[in-house]
């Protein structure tokens, strides 16, 4: 039996809905620790450096766009508004899925359908470039912060000799992963051609320009959502300075890409490593956590409902 148009619209409207309730269910233990938050107890509060933060999400997203858009070079030329509505619409995929591997699911609709599997991969590769370079500044934070005065109430192995060297030959093997995977990924070239395998062998297909843009790009990136978590720190009245403050943005992150975890709870795992970082300059953990929360909703949440926006009232005359 067939479904109408109209039907199917109202179908979709109700099964987001129900998504929605079941993502406050999963996630209200998230905020259980701001019932009792009070924002008149916060010894300062500073709305530009809030608006700035807000600002800054376009250009989070802007910069994400650029960078999807080059990693489908080997694969499909799309405008660069084709490539934003596609990355709006992995975010709300990306709220159920570790580390945001939805993102290879939901971006690939604004795609040709024969393209959409390459797609996938392309997204993967995309989101692969962001790795090393949050990983490379995570390190140079851990040496910043060794040479410190202070040190870490509750995160002081960070700044232990064999976490650095670790952390760097973690880093260097992420580089090697990226730029030469013909050589890291054995079975792409030597195994029996498959349809999988071959597939695969999408990630070889790019050249060292291509590679260099995503690598600039998804610096760009970094700095911006970096500067958005300094400016929403500091706004909340926690009295740190724009280089320590940076770098203290640089290791929360560091220390969230080696955590598997949904978007959802991703706000738990941010509030965490934010006390665990931010206790070498206050105690109460009312400032990581609010500061915390807060980015997470600008440059999720609410981006996570446009994307919603634009499935359910996508062209009705374009098949899903």
């Amino acid at each position: 039996m067939s479904i109408n148009s109209k039907t199917r619209k109202i179908l979709s409207v109700c099964f987001v809905l129900a998504c929605y309730v079941g993502l406050y269910f999963i996630s209200k233990d998230n905020f259980n620790k701001l019932k009792n938050f009070q924002f008149s107890d916060l010894l300062f509060f500073d709305g530009s450096l809030l608006s700035l933060c807000c600002c800054l999400v376009g250009a989070n997203w802007f910069l994400e766009a650029v960078k999807w858009q080059i990693s489908l070079i080997p694969i499909e030329k799309i405008s660069l508004k084709n490539s934003f509505i596609g990355v709006l619409k992995g975010i709300p995929i990306s709220l159920f899925t570790p580390n945001r591997i939805g993102e290879a699911f939901g971006r690939p609709t604004v795609l040709k359908e024969e393209n959409r599997i390459s797609g996938a991969f392309a997204t993967v590769y995309c989101g692969l470039s962001q790795m090393p370079i949050m990983m490379l500044f995570g390190v140079f934070s851990c040496v910043y912060f060794s040479f410190s005065t202070h040190g870490f109430s509750k995160a002081q192995f960070l700044t232990s000799d064999w976490f650095i060297i670790l952390g760097f030959v973690l880093t260097v093997i992420v580089f090697l992963c990226y730029f030469f995977p013909e050589y890291l990924i054995p079975f792409v070239k030597n195994r029996k051609k498959t349809n999988w395998v071959s597939k695969l062998k999408f990630f070889c297909k790019y050249n060292c320009r291509e590679k260099t843009m995503l690598l600039l790009f998804s610096f760009f990136r970094y700095f911006v959502y970096s500067l958005q978590n300094y400016f929403s720190i500091a706004s909340f009245g926690l009295e740190i300075n724009f280089l320590e403050g940076l770098a203290s943005v640089f290791l929360i992150y560091a220390l969230m890409s080696f955590v598997p975890r949904p978007a959802l709870l991703e706000l738990g795992v941010r509030c965490s490593a934010s006390v665990a970082i931010l206790s070498r300059y206050t105690s109460d953990f009312t400032i990581p956590t609010i500061s915390s929360v807060f980015v997470w909703c600008v440059n999720l949440f609410f981006p996570a409902l446009i994307g919603t926006a634009l499935y359910l009232f996508e062209k009705k005359g374009k098949k899903t």
